[in-house]
């Protein structure tokens, strides 16, 4: 995994612990109630936004490496094929 995706992560987890940590009142609870609530829900909002996007990535370049470990087994089954002839 490369550092991009570290940092979404990491950015990822802070924005969904901070998003329950507003919404359970613990951080900033001299807010009013409902902007707290939405600030609250905001930030959960795109820890989860993240989160999707991390795992989209990574579903990705695991089917990328699939499709580069296929496509080498293929070239290796033809060339045995042309050297057999």
């Amino acid at each position: 995994m490369n550092s991009a995706l570290y940092i979404n992560v990491f950015s990822s987890v802070v924005s969904i612990v901070m998003g329950v940590l507003l919404i359970g009142g613990i951080v900033l609870p001299q807010i009013e109630t409902m902007t707290r609530m939405i600030f609250g829900l905001v930030f959960l909002a795109y820890g989860i936004y993240r989160m999707l996007n991390v795992q989209a990535k990574l579903k990705s370049q695991r089917q990328q490496e699939e499709h580069a470990r296929l496509k080498k087994a293929q070239d290796e089954i033809i060339r045995k094929l042309k050297d057999q002839k």
